[in-house]
């Protein structure tokens, strides 16, 4: 990988402990289950996956786990339980024939026009088992979002590659929980993230302006 993928997908790797903490908070609350027994034997779908990095954690706990993303940077061999797909992710969607327990939509949908968002969820509704959960994070909508994460991040300190994010693009909760209940999706949870520059990490927070976890049920 270059250097522009590498430094975007530094953010991405930092997150991965507070994504991890999220869902096990979740999952806790959901099902009583700690989260290394709830994966055990799920079968799981990461869209937008990158390089299959966190989504390998989860194969080694024993789900059978399917990555797709649009550019071929998985940086793990394929095993009985991963597998990756080199696709957009409707177009993966749409020619499926599994199901799956679990999804994961982290850092993806503000990538995806409004049209390209309900499709994602409305395909989605025909993959997945009963009581299966999507897990969510992305951006806000405000003036704050925008000035950190383009602004600061992109454009001062150099953190994304210019041009990573579009601004047009990014949700708000309320919108987010418009589409889920569109397409009979049950609202969870929703919790914020806040990042130290300093120490390069994430962490749960009450405050979702920036950066924000949800949590859907089908």
């Amino acid at each position: 990988m270059g250097k522009d993928n590498d430094k975007y997908y530094e953010p991405l790797e930092q997150m991965m402990a507070v994504r991890h903490q999220y869902m096990s908070k979740v999952i806790k609350a959901q099902t009583g289950m700690d989260i290394y027994r709830f994966f055990h034997n799920k079968k799981v779908l990461d869209i937008g996956c990158g390089t299959g990095q966190f989504l390998k954690n989860y194969s080694e706990m024993g789900s059978k786990c399917t990555g797709v993303d649009v550019l071929d940077n998985f940086i793990f061999k394929k095993s009985k339980n991963l597998t990756y797909y080199e696709a957009e992710a409707n177009a993966f969607l749409e020619s499926c024939n599994k199901k799956f327990d679990v999804v994961f939509l982290f850092e993806f949908l503000e990538h995806l026009d409004e049209k390209e968002k309900n499709k994602i969820f409305k395909n989605l509704k025909k993959l997945l088992n009963k009581k299966s959960y999507i897990f969510i994070s992305t951006l806000n909508k405000n003036s704050v979002s925008k000035y950190l994460s383009i602004n600061i991040a992109e454009n001062l300190l150099n953190l994304l590659p210019k041009s990573t994010h579009d601004y047009d693009l990014f949700i708000t909760p309320d919108q987010l929980q418009t589409i889920g209940k569109k397409y009979k999706f049950k609202l969870v949870n929703f919790e914020g993230m806040l990042y130290n520059p300093l120490l390069k990490n994430f962490k749960l927070s009450k405050i979702n302006i920036v950066n924000y976890f949800c949590t859907l049920q089908n």
